[in-house]
């Protein structure tokens, strides 16, 4: 039987290799220029803060010995909103580049609120431009992290 317990064991343990990989991925990045942060700075923070997350997880999953919770397999709905969801995230990747972080964070934080939440559009929209004025400013202007600005921003 398929519990919220072995669940959250299998995903705390996902989390923590896919950490390990970010951070030994990291360790191969290289910077031909000095920044005021390495490049490699953000995806070793991340791959960190995975590992220790996903570890915590499971670890806490594994130590809880009370009655657990069966989960279900997701219908048919809950299928389209997983591949939605993974179709944005793939869109967002692919817009990266050419539209730059903050445009790009834009559309896609709008869209995933909007779709996932099933908010209004103008609250969308706020939280996104919010969202992308601090990641312009944190990532771009302020760490100097090197992160397409985008063909408005340049």
């Amino acid at each position: 039987m398929k519990t919220q317990r072995n669940a959250d064991i299998v995903l705390g343990c996902l989390f923590a290799l896919f950490g390990i990989l970010i951070i030994y991925a990291s360790t191969m990045i290289t910077s031909g220029t000095p920044h005021k942060l390495p490049p490699k700075t953000f995806p070793m923070v991340v791959g960190i803060l995975l590992l220790i997350c996903g570890s915590a997880l499971a670890v806490k999953s594994w130590s809880i010995r009370e009655a657990d919770l069966a989960i279900k397999w997701p219908d048919r709905e809950g299928v389209r909103t997983i591949l939605v969801v993974l179709a944005s995230i793939t869109g967002y990747i692919l817009l990266l580049n050419p539209l730059g972080l903050p445009i790009a964070s834009f559309l896609y934080i709008a869209f995933s609120i909007w779709y996932l939440k099933r908010s209004k559009w103008l609250l969308a929209i706020v939280i996104s431009a919010v969202t992308a004025a601090i990641s312009y400013f944190l990532f771009i202007r302020l760490l100097a992290l090197s992160f397409p600005a985008g063909p408005f921003l340049e």
